[in-house]
């Protein structure tokens, strides 16, 4: 490229080849740093700028996913202005994809490549920079400036993000905002592929608003979100369940179906205890007397605390950046389609 910006007419051409560039830089991730290739990405920008040559957008999109890769701040911001300042469009998908980047998805596999994300700058990549915060809303390029919360697609990743900060009280605000929009007060019936599932724009806003204010590490208000939309416990996955019981003292309702829930976390607790121990329940009267007997030796018992059965797999961790938002088998309710409205 430094010899083909030396011709003036070769160098007009260049702005036009943006898939080839992206797909070499692409295939530079398997030799080299994701930081190296940004700074290549800026510097390629920086020249197609003093030289007045135009290019696509999507080299522009490329650079600001790398920045996100890469956890850099400075360049999170250089990208964000330019895409303001172009009068560029986020799409939902974009949006969505440096989202991915941040790693703020569901395995827990560690950001092992380039490192963390610092919840200050990553607070300030998508609330505002400290710099910019006199700015009238219009001329605003922070991450959140390109949000449309009337659609679904941004929404969801939204508030991920903000749960991945551990900032409860914004969740919360967009909680309160949630409750004022079309989706959730004229709710439609959600258009699911390859499922017979019957769900609405309602729920499916309600279910992952619990879910995120739990990473938030804010029990008592995703148990104060079930009482206001009159969740059904059952609605929400094995894993929100168990931990809205770990919390149980900020419980906002109390139903036949939650104690039984509440029953069954004890069984299963209960019995995995027995296995660390190496004991089991022997019954010995018809009333439910019994005692613990041992069925395994003790020494066995503890080594086998290292299998990898009893390492935390925490829900939400640090993923690749090729991970999603969510698993796979719940990427079909996050994209759903929202249909007519329910009667």
């Amino acid at each position: 490229m430094a010899v083909a910006m030396q011709n003036k007419e070769v160098a007009a051409h260049l702005g036009n080849l943006h898939e080839p560039m992206m797909r070499a830089l692409y295939r530079c991730r398997q030799n080299v740093s994701d930081p190296e290739i940004l700074k290549t990405l800026n510097i390629v920008l920086s020249r197609f700028q003093l030289a007045g040559i135009s290019y696509q957008p999507h080299l522009l999109f490329m650079a600001l996913k790398f920045a996100a890769r890469a956890r850099s701040l400075p360049a999170m911001k250089r990208h964000l202005k330019a895409i303001r300042e172009a009068g560029l469009p986020m799409s939902s998908n974009l949006f969505r994809s440096v989202i991915a980047k941040f790693s703020i998805g569901h395995r827990g596999l560690g950001e092992i490549r380039n490192g963390r994300w610092r919840r200050r700058d990553l607070q300030q990549v998508i609330k505002g920079f400290e710099d910019a915060k006199d700015l009238p809303p219009e001329q605003q390029y922070h991450f959140g400036s390109f949000l449309d919360r009337t659609d679904w697609q941004y929404l969801h990743g939204w508030i991920a993000v903000l749960a991945r900060c551990r900032d409860s009280d914004a969740v919360w605000e967009e909680y309160e905002l949630w409750k004022q929009s079309d989706s959730c007060n004229n709710p439609k019936k959600l258009l699911l592929k390859h499922s017979n599932k019957t769900m609405t724009s309602k729920t499916r806003g309600d279910l992952w608003f619990i879910e995120q204010m739990l990473c938030c590490g804010d029990a008592a208000r995703a148990w104060k979100i079930i009482a206001e939309t009159d969740t059904e416990f059952h609605l929400l996955k094995p894993t929100v369940k168990d931990r809205l019981l770990d919390n149980i003292e900020y419980a906002t309702v109390w139903t036949q179906e939650v104690r039984d829930e509440m029953i069954r976390k004890y069984d299963r607790d209960l019995h995995e205890i027995e296995q660390a121990f190496g004991v089991k329940w022997v019954r010995t009267g018809p009333d439910g007397e019994g005692q613990h007997e041992l069925y395994m030796d003790q020494e066995e018992a503890l080594d086998k605390l290292g299998d990898e059965k009893w390492k935390q797999n925490e829900e939400h961790g640090y993923p690749y950046d090729s991970d999603g938002l969510v698993p796979d088998e719940e990427r079909a309710l996050r994209d759903a389609v929202e249909g007519n409205a329910v009667k």
